[in-house]
């Protein structure tokens, strides 16, 4: 009798024991997971360098907000979309490449026609490491900036006659990287 009581006393606590250890393991992975996993971080909510192209007016170096509506194709891809009085516009870059071509769609006021005009951005891919926690993105340096050339007239009113380069480095910052002058027509 003492013997099975002795055996009964030895099960529940081994029976204890393993309970107690159960818990302590649960309540300390849970106290890891808590700490870890409640870390602060800085990251930005979009991890994409986009250029910044201003608007300006040809004849008299002004700030220009256009009144057609614009669409920007890069890659067979619509960037911006019917965009309509913007004085600024932001624009994605490819991550791999050295130059990016940009098709601009004008379409007047009322229309259905539209004229395209051609912007051709040189640059290089630098990767940035945000951190661990956010990752990494792509900044650029541009290193050359061509247009196509043509004359507004009363249908189509605006044209790119010219771009300049503002601020060559292209990351998160959102200063304008590119002046984009417009002949207008009177």
């Amino acid at each position: 009798m003492h013997t099975r009581l002795k055996k009964s006393f030895e099960d529940v606590t081994y029976y204890i024991k393993v309970k107690v250890c159960i818990i302590n393991t649960i309540c300390i992975g849970l106290l890891i997971a808590a700490t870890t996993s409640c870390t602060s971080s800085d990251c930005p909510l979009n991890n994409t360098a986009r250029l910044v192209c201003g608007f300006y007016n040809t004849a008299n170096d002004s700030s220009l907000t256009l009144g057609d509506t614009i669409t920007v194709v890069a890659r067979d891809s619509v960037i911006l979309n019917r965009a309509t009085n913007e004085a600024t516009i932001s624009l994605p870059m490819s991550y791999d490449g050295a130059a990016d071509t940009l098709v601009f769609h004008f379409t007047p006021s009322g229309s259905k026609a539209s004229i395209s005009d051609t912007l051709i951005v040189s640059k290089t891919n630098e990767p940035h490491v945000i951190s661990l926690e956010c990752g990494t993105s792509i900044f650029h340096t541009i290193t050359n900036a061509t247009c196509t050339s043509r004359t507004p007239n009363s249908t189509f009113r605006y044209a790119i006659s010219r771009v300049a380069v503002s601020q060559p480095n292209v990351n998160f910052d959102g200063q304008e990287n590119l002046k984009i002058y417009l002949a207008v027509h009177q």
